[in-house]
């Protein structure tokens, strides 16, 4: 598997997925939220109140291009089953758990392939407050098929809190909401809370649950909430606010921060009220009341410094000897923005869908090497670095802090591929670099 994977960094026209890459001491785990395996699908869970109490919404998303259908009755059939399981996180009881089927019939093939005819839906589920592994699978009836993934979520005891925030959902929506209908109608989730061109139409989902008496007066009260997107060392790089106006106990919102292009990685946006501030009974001072939820930024065409020449070094590890020689010869972000886009759209395995798995996976191990190996310089340009990058998350990791004849050392081990790097630590700051005696 690892040579595999190591061809297809290598070389255009890859036809499979990556395994996502983990801590360099253990193999790679498929991000929560993700499939690793076909069907591919993205999941995500928010608890919701509802009139019952409250509820865990399980949000999925699927290419329908990920079935198979078969032709019956001069039709295309599609079949599906979601089945979710809900354990203790300590322990491991299962506490909760449903099964639900789903069909699709289409007219033609050609409709079974449509790009961006993603399927989204979600089921819910109730269960008592508390720390849970939520499983999710997804298989596919006709191919017989499943692949499934894991999601950490904590359901709450019901607060008394006078007023709250529910859980955040990510995605996007319609541009306006016709009179009458409820936000959700307008929106579209994207349970990967990832966000590549499209990131400028994020939009955030909740509500804010009010328990006080309605205001005196006859006239509507306004909810004013600030907004502020932070980066992986905690610096604000987006803040805004809005207004809104109550609509009951219960009040759903949307909001739109109209984010500009940000650089790849993870972020975390925050959601706080402003007004009115809300003093408890027995307290002597306002509680803040908020909510937050992570997302990445994918890269894309229109967050790389196309301006320098070094926006594109990183792709040497993985380019071919046509490719490396054209580089040297791009000399405008033009050229050099046409190259990127064509070196990854080759490199596509399903260029029929809007996602590109290598182009993704390339630069999560990107942000993990930057993450780990950074120690003077960007950890990219490291000897680990590299290795990472090309190959992935070794199988094995032997650390040998404590030498009495020599540096420092950490060796990787592929077995698969049978190789072996050794890195030493000459100066003890923690700058490994391949040893040239023990590498060949």
């Amino acid at each position: 598997m690892m040579a595999m994977l190591a061809g297809l960094l290598s070389a255009p026209g890859a036809t499979a997925q990556y395994p996502n890459p983990g801590s360099p001491a253990h193999g790679g785990t498929p991000t929560p939220g993700t499939s690793a395996g076909r069907p591919r699908f993205s999941v995500d869970a928010t608890v919701q109140p509802t009139e019952e109490g409250l509820e865990t919404r399980i949000d999925y998303r699927l290419d329908r291009g990920e079935l198979l259908f078969e032709r019956r009755n001069g039709a295309y059939r599609g079949a599906y089953e979601v089945r979710v399981i809900m354990y203790k996180a300590k322990g491991g009881t299962q506490v909760a758990g449903d099964t639900f089927q789903r069909s699709l019939r289409v007219a033609t093939y050609t409709d079974t392939r449509l790009r961006g005819a993603d399927i989204i839906d979600h089921v819910t589920l109730r269960a008592p407050a508390g720390a849970y592994r939520v499983q999710v699978v997804i298989t596919d009836l006709v191919a017989e098929r499943a692949s499934g993934t894991e999601i950490r979520l904590e359901i709450p005891e019901e607060t008394k809190q006078f007023v709250w925030f529910s859980d955040l959902s990510l995605g996007t929506a319609t541009d306006s909401i016709p009179s009458g209908a409820s936000p959700r109608d307008a929106f579209t989730p994207v349970p990967s809370r990832r966000f590549g061109l499209n990131l400028p139409e994020l939009v955030v989902l909740g509500e804010l649950v009010d328990h006080r008496a309605p205001a005196s007066g006859g006239g509507a009260e306004r909810y004013k909430v600030a907004m502020r997107v932070s980066n992986d060392v905690q610096e604000t790089v987006w803040r805004g606010d809005t207004t809104f106006a109550r609509s009951g106990e219960r009040t759903p919102f949307l909001l739109r921060p109209r984010l500009r292009p940000l650089e790849a990685g993870s972020y975390r946006l925050l959601v706080e009220l402003v007004s009115p501030s809300i003093t408890p009974p027995g307290r002597q001072k306002p509680v803040p009341v908020r909510r937050e939820r992570d997302f990445r930024v994918d890269q894309t065409s229109q967050n790389v410094a196309w301006e320098s020449r070094s926006a594109l070094d990183v792709l040497k590890y993985i380019a071919t000897g046509a490719e490396l020689s054209e580089m040297e010869t791009l000399d405008d972000p033009a050229t050099r923005r046409a190259f990127w886009e064509r070196f990854w759209r080759i490199r596509d395995p399903t260029p029929d869908t809007e996602t590109n798995e290598e182009l993704q996976e390339f630069y999560r191990r990107v942000e993990y090497a930057n993450q780990h190996f950074s120690v003077g310089t960007n950890g990219w340009r490291t000897d680990m670095g590299r290795i990472y990058i090309q190959l992935g998350s070794p199988d094995e990791v032997v650390s040998n802090p404590f030498n009495f004849d020599r540096p420092p050392e950490q060796i990787w081990y592929y077995y698969k591929l049978r190789r072996a790097f050794v890195f030493v630590d000459r100066d003890g700051f923690g700058r490994f670099e391949l040893d040239p005696t023990r590498n060949q």
